[in-house]
C-alpha cells in the first residue's frame, strides 16, 4: 500500500533524452506528474485517426488497381488461348485412347499355350511344411511373462550347453593302462552316493563330483589305489562349494573318511585337481537335459523320478561315463516312456515324439544302443554289488522307484536280451 502513495521522480536528466528521443512514441508522452495507475487524458490520438486526407495517395492506388485489373485480364486470355489449344489436340487424336487396352486377347492365347504354372506345387509345399511345424510345440509359451525363465533365450541356452559337452568330453576306456581299474572307480562312486545322501546335498553336486572324477583321472593318469578316495572326497568338496549354498568343512570329509587322510592332504589334492581341469567345471550335467526333455515329452513326475533313477545307476557303471550328457539323458527319459507310458501316446503318436526330436537334437536311432545298456543296468540292479542307488529310490520321496514291478516288465527285460545278443 506505501508504494501507491509515493510520488513518482523523474531526473532532469532523463527528462531531456526523453524530449529529445526521435522514436514514434515521442508524441504520446506526458508532461505532467500522474499517479501510477495513470491518467487517461482528453488528448486526441493523431497518429490512429483525425489525420488530414491526401488526395494525391488516393489517385495513386486508383491508377494501380486499373493496371492490376488489366493485367488480370491479359491472363485470363492467355489461359483460355492454351486451353483451346489443348482441347484442339485432344480432338484430334481421339481414337489412339480406344486402341490401347486391346491387348488382353494376346496375352490370354499365350497362357493358353504355356504350361501350367507352378503356383500350386509351392502352395503343397508350404502347407506341408507348415503342417511339420505344427508337431512342434513351443514349450516356452507359458513362460513368456516370466522373467525370470528367460524363455527367449532357453534355445540358445542348451545349445551352448551342447558346445560345453563337445569341449570337455570323456574318452572311452580311458583306465586302460592306469592302476586305477573299472571296479575301483565303481565302489568309489557307491560310496560316494551314500556320502552324498548322508550330507543332504543337492542332486547337481552328486553329478559334479562324478565329472570332476572321470575328467581329473583321464588327465591326471598316475593315481595310484591309495589315494583314489582321497580324489573321490576331494571332487565332492570342491563340487559341494560349486553348486551348494552352504558346504560342509572340510573337517567334515575328514570324518567321513575315518581319518584316513588329513586336512592339509585333501587342500593339496583340491589344488592339484584344479590346476589339472583349469579351473573350468561348467561342463553341463545329465540332469540339466532331464529336465528339458521331461518339459518336451509332458512328463509325470513318475517318469522323471524314474529317469533320474536310471542317470544315477548309470554314473557308478565305467561303460556309461563316456556318453555325452544330454544323450544319456535322453536315453533315460525315452526308457521311462516305454516302461511307465507316455503321457501323450495315442494310435498316432509314438513315444519319442516330433517335439522330443526337435528339443532334443536326437532322433529314436540315435539312442536307442544307450536305452538298451541301460535296460541291462536295470534288470541286473538286484543281483549288483552296488546296491547304494537302488537303497536310494526305495525311500518313499523318491516314489520307491527302485521297487516298482515296471522295472521288470518283458519290455525292458527284452531290450537287455537283444543288446546281448547283439
Amino acid at each position: 500500500m506505501a508504494l501507491r502513495n509515493r510520488p513518482v521522480l523523474m531526473n532532469n536528466v532523463n527528462k531531456e533524452n526523453v524530449i529529445n528521443s526521435k522514436s514514434s512514441i515521442a508524441a504520446r508522452t506526458v508532461t505532467t506528474k500522474r499517479a501510477v495507475f495513470g491518467e487517461l487524458g482528453n488528448k486526441v490520438n493523431t497518429q490512429r485517426g483525425a489525420e488530414p486526407i491526401d488526395r494525391s495517395s488516393l489517385l495513386l492506388k486508383e491508377k494501380k488497381q486499373v493496371i492490376c485489373k488489366k493485367n488480370d485480364t491479359k491472363q485470363v486470355e492467355k489461359v483460355k488461348e492454351k486451353v483451346k489449344e489443348k482441347s484442339a489436340k485432344v480432338q484430334e487424336k481421339p481414337q489412339v485412347q480406344l486402341v490401347k487396352p486391346i491387348p488382353k486377347v494376346q496375352v490370354s492365347v499365350e497362357t493358353n499355350s504355356l504350361p501350367p504354372a507352378p503356383t500350386i506345387s509351392t502352395t503343397k509345399e508350404k502347407e506341408s511344411f507348415s503342417s511339420d511345424l505344427m508337431t512342434v510345440e513351443d514349450i516356452d509359451e507359458t513362460d513368456k511373462e516370466n522373467p525370470i525363465l528367460v524363455s527367449m533365450y532357453c534355445n540358445d541356452i542348451y545349445e551352448y550347453l551342447r558346445s560345453l559337452e563337445k569341449k570337455f568330453p570323456i574318452k572311452k576306456d580311458y583306465l586302460t593302462g592306469q592302476e586305477v581299474t573299472a571296479k575301483m572307480r565303481s565302489v568309489l562312486i557307491d560310496w560316494l552316493i551314500e556320502v552324498h545322501q548322508q550330507f543332504h546335498l543337492m542332486q547337481e553336486t552328486l553329478y559334479l563330483t562324478v565329472a570332476i572324477i572321470d575328467r581329473f583321472l583321464q588327465s591326471y593318469q598316475t593315481i595310484d589305489r591309495k589315494r583314489l578316495q582321497l580324489v573321490g572326497v576331494t571332487a565332492m568338496f570342491i563340487a559341494s562349494k560349486y553348486e551348494e549354498m552352504y558346504s560342509p568343512d572340510v573337517s567334515d570329509f575328514v570324518y567321513i573318511t575315518d581319518n584316513a587322510y588329513t586336512k592339509s592332504e585333501i587342500l593339496q589334492m583340491e589344488l592339484l585337481i584344479l590346476r589339472t581341469l583349469d579351473f573350468s567345471f561348467g561342463r553341463p550335467l545329465p540332469l540339466h537335459f532331464l529336465r528339458r526333455y521331461s518339459k518336451a515329452g509332458k512328463a509325470l513326475p513318475v517318469h522323471h523320478t524314474m529317469a533320474k533313477y536310471f542317470l544315477e545307476q548309470s554314473l557308478v557303471h565305467y561303460e556309461m561315463c563316456h556318453y555325452s550328457p544330454s544323450l544319456i539323458a535322453a536315453a533315460a527319459i525315452y526308457l521311462a516312456f516305454v516302461i511307465l507310458g507316455n503321457n501323450e501316446e495315442s494310435e498316432n503318436k509314438s513315444i519319442w515324439t516330433n517335439t522330443l526330436e526337435y528339443y532334443s537334437n536326437y532322433t529314436k536311432e540315435d539312442i536307442l544302443p544307450i536305452v538298451k545298456n541301460i535296460a541291462i543296468i536295470i534288470t541286473n540292479a538286484d543281483k549288483s554289488k552296488y546296491q547304494a542307488v537302488r537303497k536310494k529310490y526305495v525311500n518313499a520321496k523318491y516314489m520307491k522307484i527302485s521297487i516298482r514291478p515296471e522295472l521288470k516288465s518283458p519290455t525292458i527285460v527284452a531290450m537287455a536280451v537283444e543288446n546281448k545278443q547283439t
